[in-house]
């Protein structure tokens, strides 16, 4: 696997902010976002034949 597709994917995840980028002096350090909770489904809306 090529340092291109490696980094160009991290950046991908920093744009959509599912990773966080650090430079430390020439280096550049990534991570995990904080996980979120799933929103909830909401429950089906019941309907009144009348």
């Amino acid at each position: 696997m090529k340092t291109t597709v490696v980094r160009t994917t991290l950046e991908g995840l920093v744009a959509k902010s599912h990773a966080h980028r650090a430079k430390q002096g020439s280096s550049v350090f990534y991570t995990a976002a904080a996980a979120t909770e799933p929103a909830a489904a909401e429950p089906p809306q019941e309907t009144v034949a009348g």
